[in-house]
């Protein structure tokens, strides 16, 4: 079985024991650590090529851990969430900080393979976290899968208790959020005050961020909430699960399985825009470096809702750099002589996915972020 067979398998929820589980994550581990040479002054350097291969076959990993959350607010019912979460973890040795990358829904660790090798490359440590319910990471009891809410509070908590458990706040130099990943993201950096006092290189990367306005994608949300409902209720699975299938190819939407397409449709509904835009709005008054891409032809988000969102964020017009559907920068008064940290890119041909259609450009600009030290 190759790797990524052996990750398709978990990602539909098939499930042994946590031993033999764990086994088949760490199956094809090749190697431990990253295959480390000397340079002419006897120091120790990275292995780029085996570096990235190890990203893609190595390096798998998987945590337990208790993840306290709030079930009702109304009467302040509290439950202690305990969950195998999986992740991947370049673990360079002697790396010059950590690049925490966040997915979107659904999403795993793959979809940042083009703008990760140069960073592993360069001799930083990357860290991909999978939001519960997502390739692998689940449930010890399976009856806390219907008690979690796929909200942002949730998935901020969640992000807020990897990186304290992996003793990420002073290592991480950049973080880096992918659709509805930028959420949980913005609402963690806003909210946390040990991150914003620990961290090395405040610097954020919004790839086709989820907007803060209902956008293309959200046709009509009490509908999306009612099947979602029905869901759950073994007797209408398979009905919803036709109609789920019939709604995702209406609105091209990527999923691996059901299960997942249902966990985006529920984590969809339950979007607070006004709070999405009091954390927007805070971005923009604070010290952090942030890099936003955009795509004219998003399939799940308008154009226009995705310029706005620029705006609020305080991205000025001369920092944007635009590409045009051969990617050939075009010329819109950019102004490189003007130092600023709110920049964008905007791509007339990238759909949700820029960093997947354009990765070079998106990596190139994602390393202007990171320390050079």
């Amino acid at each position: 079985m190759s790797y990524f067979r052996s990750f398709a398998l978990l990602a539909t929820h098939q499930r042994p024991c946590n031993a033999c589980y764990l086994g088949l994550v760490l199956r094809h581990r090749r190697n431990l650590s990253f295959s480390i040479r000397k340079n002419a002054k006897g120091q120790s350097q990275l292995n780029s090529k085996e570096a990235y291969s190890g990203l893609k076959e190595t390096f798998v990993r998987m945590a337990r851990f208790d993840l306290p959350l709030i079930i009702n607010p109304i009467r302040g019912q509290t439950h202690v969430f305990d969950m195998n979460v999986v992740y991947m973890d370049t673990a360079v040795a002697n790396s010059k900080g950590t690049v925490l990358l966040v997915h979107g829904v659904p999403g795993n660790f793959r979809m940042f393979e083009g703008i990760a090798r140069p960073m592993v490359e360069r001799g930083y440590r990357v860290v991909i976290p999978h939001f519960p319910g997502f390739s692998g990471t689940h449930f010890v009891d399976g009856r806390d899968e219907k008690l979690f809410h796929h909200t942002t509070e949730n998935k901020s908590m969640f992000l807020s208790t990897f990186i304290d458990r992996l003793d990420l706040h002073r290592e991480i130099v950049l973080i880096v959020a992918h659709s509805a990943g930028t959420y949980p993201t913005m609402h963690y950096i806003t909210t946390s005050a040990k991150i914003n006092s620990a961290a090395k290189n405040k610097a954020l990367v919004l790839l086709n961020p989820t907007v803060h306005r209902p956008f293309r994608a959200l046709p009509n949300p009490f509908l999306l909430a009612f099947l979602t409902t029905c869901w759950k209720q073994p007797a209408l699975r398979t009905v919803v699960e036709g109609i789920l299938h019939r709604l995702a190819s209406y609105l091209k939407i990527r999923y691996d399985n059901i299960d997942l397409l249902a966990i985006a449709i529920m984590t969809a509904v339950k979007i607070n825009f006004e709070q999405i835009n009091q954390c927007v709005t805070a971005l923009r008054v604070s010290d952090w470096q942030i890099l936003t891409t955009i795509s004219e032809n998003d399939q799940y988000i308008e154009s226009h809702l995705s310029h706005d969102f620029l705006r609020i964020l305080g991205v000025d017009p001369h920092h944007i750099l635009r590409y045009d559907n051969h990617l050939q920068l075009q010329s819109t008064g950019y102004r490189r002589d003007l130092t600023t940290n709110r920049r964008a890119l905007v791509f007339s041909h990238g759909c949700h996915f820029s960093h997947q259609q354009h990765p070079s450009v998106v990596a190139l600009e994602i390393l202007k972020m990171l320390p050079t030290k």
